[in-house]
């Protein structure tokens, strides 16, 4: 027979499976399905991204991806929205809430680099061979271009004489830095950002 602390720890247990499960259910179904493709995407690239791995890793029935998705070219699509939505327009828009360039400035380097670099660097390399996929990657750096220049284009500062290369500068500074990633500590590239970007 239990004591009463293995009872209030069994007890601890179950409330807390139930409050995960509560939580698990409040996420849209379509969300986890996608949340889960970003993670096959990062962890093992494009190929991996089947339906059948998509099924396993949810626990889901194959009638319920095809409830929410056509065919996997609509789930890709539906992904590559949800990653932008979550990756740029979001981050954007915390962006605009700030008065000042160097706020700005300083707001979306700190949140463009909480982004995963490596599902980031998957995302780009699949656009080399993927037309679909191209096509996104061309429109988000084109958003995210168009926003830079935006924050430049407002400044008194003398990146405001050039804003479009100032911009382009940036973003190359700022995918070049997400393909050397690997090779510093994380003090050490965010002394890095620091450098660049503020």
């Amino acid at each position: 027979m239990c004591d009463d602390d293995d009872r209030m720890v069994a007890i601890r247990l179950f409330a807390t499976r139930k409050r995960t499960k509560r939580m698990l259910k409040k996420r849209p179904p379509k969300d986890i399905w996608l949340d889960e493709g970003l993670k096959i995407l990062e962890d093992h690239g494009p190929s991996a991204l089947t339906i059948d791995n998509l099924i396993q890793r949810t626990g889901k029935t194959k009638g319920s991806f095809y409830h929410h998705f056509k065919n996997r070219n609509e789930y890709v699509e539906a992904l590559l929205n949800y990653f932008e939505m979550k990756g740029t327009i979001q981050i954007l828009h915390e962006v605009d809430k700030e008065s000042e360039q160097a706020a700005r400035i300083r707001t979306l380097t700190r949140l463009v680099f909480q982004n995963s670099s490596k599902l980031e660097l998957v995302i780009r390399s699949w656009s080399l061979y993927e037309p679909v996929v191209k096509k996104f990657q061309d429109r988000i750096d084109q958003k995210r271009l168009d926003h830079l220049n935006s924050i430049y284009a407002r400044s008194n500062a003398a990146a405001a004489s050039q804003p479009k290369m100032t911009a382009l500068k940036n973003y190359a500074i700022y995918i070049g830095l997400q393909q050397l990633k690997h090779l510093y500590s994380e003090k050490k590239l965010k002394e890095l950002i620091k450098g660049v970007f503020t």
